[in-house]
């Protein structure tokens, strides 16, 4: 009506769908988005240009709402959007996904990519897949030139190369989660560590105190406390020389416990 303001439209925020939201967990448990080159996935993109002849090859991640080149070559920027990625068409087919000329098919005849720089014509791409498989990009060779045929044998090739690429990306998980593993125990043992050293300050602060300075609710308390740090710290202990023992011979294990005068398992 006249005279009358409109309330403006509320921004809507994106919605993923439960798949996707695992998809892209299942990417960011990774760590790779953003992160630089490593020569073993320059290595792949490498190996693909000389197998398959082309200018141009890349490791493609992809994200939400982009493609991102974990490795690559012949290719200018790190990344581009994924609505005008052919990776994105990879990444959902059960095999190899191949444009002979992408300028006779009415999925990529008007892309930026095929109408500007680099010009691309031939498209070959394989899904990269986690081993709980989840789609997390795919690895492509790209020419300006189209092509007639990519054949089995060079479809089977480029999946090698995929699979490559995603042992290397489960190497990498599997090596950043040992590396924190490890860290997080150090931290234990150091947190034992400090225990240890509370329970022998308040075992000093109860023999050092005379029964009338402190009330017997206060010498309970701190008592009490004592207890409490000794047995949290004896636990981790306890866990730590029970592993010893197992690995330990049993010479070596009465010579450990031996120098540990009070402990016993």
């Amino acid at each position: 009506m006249d005279g009358l303001a409109t309330k403006p439209a509320e921004p809507q925020s994106i919605r993923i769908a439960p798949p996707e939201a695992e998809r892209l967990a299942a990417l960011e448990s990774y760590g790779l988005l953003d992160t630089g080159p490593e020569l073993q996935f320059d290595r792949v993109v490498d190996l693909a240009r000389l197998l398959f002849d082309t200018p141009m090859a890349t490791i493609t991640l992809i994200d939400h709402d982009r493609q991102w080149f974990k490795a690559r070559c012949g290719m200018n920027s790190d990344q581009g959007p994924r609505e005008h990625s052919f990776c994105n068409h990879a990444m959902e087919n059960d095999g190899v996904f191949v444009v002979p000329d992408a300028t006779l098919d009415p999925r990529f005849a008007k892309n930026p990519s095929v109408v500007g720089d680099p010009h691309i014509r031939f498209y070959a791409g394989a899904p990269l897949r986690s081993p709980g498989g989840h789609n997390l990009g795919a690895v492509c060779v790209i020419s300006p030139d189209p092509r007639d045929e990519f054949s089995v044998g060079d479809r089977k090739k480029l999946e090698l190369l995929a699979n490559i690429v995603g042992t290397e990306m489960e190497l990498k998980r599997q090596a950043s989660t040992a590396h924190r593993m490890v860290d997080e125990k150090e931290a234990a043992q150091r947190e034992a560590h400090y225990r240890i050293k509370n329970s022998i300050e308040y075992a000093d602060l109860l023999a050092g105190v005379a029964s009338a300075d402190m009330t017997t609710e206060q010498l309970i308390a701190v008592a009490m406390a004592a207890w409490k740090q000794y047995a949290e710290a004896g636990g981790l202990l306890f866990g730590t020389i029970k592993s010893l023992r197992e690995r330990l011979t049993a010479r070596a294990y009465n010579d450990m416990v031996a120098n540990m005068p009070g402990f016993a398992i």
